[in-house]
């Protein structure tokens, strides 16, 4: 997430902005001069930006550790999964986990399953003796 605010199709960073609000106070009109109310009001509303987007970029931090710990979750577990080159349907036991910029990924076999593409998950039936496999949901 970058500090950027898309204004007409245009981007304004945060820089940029700051740098246009205090040409707008040096330039404004003496006999006209901006009130402070609406002064404040501007300085409020890119205060109230600037925090959610500080707040966006701790939500997708929580979003990535979360899906971090699901992943782990997983480790051990009997996956089904579309293989995006067949487009089939495939299953195997998770033996790891990588995490990448783009999310975890399910080392499944040899393969590489990105955590998006899973589409059921069973507890593995060798370790769980006697017991059928059952989707967990």
């Amino acid at each position: 997430m970058s500090d950027v605010a898309s204004v007409n199709g245009q981007s304004l960073g945060k820089d940029q902005f700051l740098q246009l609000f205090t040409t707008q106070a040096r330039m404004q009109n003496p006999m006209s001069p901006m009130e402070g109310s609406d002064f404040l009001a501007q300085l409020a509303q890119f205060s109230s930006l600037e925090q959610m987007g500080n707040l966006n970029v701790n939500f997708q931090k929580l979003l990535s550790v979360q899906q971090g710990l699901q992943a782990g979750a997983m480790v051990g577990k009997t996956v089904s999964y579309l293989d995006v080159q067949t487009g089939e349907l495939e299953a195997g036991r998770v033996s790891a986990v990588r995490l990448t910029s783009s999310g975890p990924v399910l080392v499944v076999g040899t393969a590489q399953v990105p955590i998006s593409q899973v589409t059921s998950i069973f507890e593995d039936v060798s370790q769980n003796a006697g017991q059928a496999a059952a989707p967990q949901f």
